[in-house]
């Protein structure tokens, strides 16, 4: 699943888990958050549990990334949820910027980003390191990408690659 646009402020990523249930062939997901700052209730303001669903096997998805990952509770929910859930799941990919990176073939530089995104990026890896990376599976490669130190580094978010 890829989608152009971006989810309003007030999207529950955890709802997701309902177009899982209804793709039981589905091999890999793909979602794109793109937002200029997190609007979502994060999983460091709520000390409550995280919201459970009733186990649903996924035998076929194998690949999941998501870009633009933020410590959005209900993402960290999916996230949670999709590790629990996806027995043939291979590898899971969270990047905490969203766009094009300048290490992707064909790019000459990493797509801007806001400050807000860069303010919010070590709270997602802070996230990822607290929820997530303790439920990955030894099975599963798990990928985490933050902003680029050669683009997004500097004050001015210059790239020098030419």
């Amino acid at each position: 699943m890829t989608s152009g646009l971006s989810f309003s402020p007030s999207y529950d990523y955890f709802s997701l888990v309902s177009f899982l249930h209804a793709s039981p062939s589905l091999e890999s997901l793909i979602l794109d958050v793109s937002q200029d700052r997190m609007e979502h209730e994060s999983v460091f303001g709520d000390s409550s549990q995280f919201r459970q669903m009733t186990e649903h096997r996924h035998r076929c998805l194998k690949s999941v990334k998501i870009s633009g990952f933020s410590s959005a509770k209900s993402l960290v929910e999916l996230t949670c949820y999709i590790l629990n859930n996806a027995v043939s799941l291979e590898c899971l990919s969270l990047n905490t910027v969203y766009g094009f990176r300048c290490s992707d073939k064909g790019c000459k530089g990493c797509h801007p980003i806001s400050q807000g995104i860069l303010e919010e990026a070590p709270r997602a890896a802070m996230a990822i390191r607290t929820y997530i990376e303790d439920k990955v599976p030894y099975t599963v490669k798990l990928t985490v990408l933050g902003p680029c130190s050669e683009c997004h580094g500097r004050p001015d978010g210059l790239h020098n690659k030419v």
